[in-house]
């Protein structure tokens, strides 16, 4: 794969956390967790696109549903512990 050099700036507590962890390719870390996140937002896209979809087709979801496909879609992503709270 091509790479090509950014600059990018990041939080200095992160950067202090990732080299007291010993990471030593920071790079590489930078590379993983913005292709983390890239592949999050093509899913969220195309749960987007799919739901348009039937929402066409069906009529609008109520929001009582929206809100439980949304905890349930974050607590897949590690968005959340699965605990519900009050």
């Amino acid at each position: 794969m091509v790479k090509r050099k950014i600059t990018v700036t990041v939080d200095a507590g992160i950067l202090e956390q990732a080299q007291s962890l010993g990471v030593q390719n920071l790079s590489a870390v930078v590379d993983e967790a913005l292709e983390i996140h890239i592949e999050r937002l093509a899913r969220q896209a195309a749960l987007r696109e799919l739901l348009d979809s039937w929402e066409r087709e069906t009529g609008p979801v109520p929001e009582s549903e929206q809100a439980a496909a949304r905890a349930a879609f974050d607590e897949l992503d590690g968005l959340t512990d699965g605990r519900q709270t009050a």
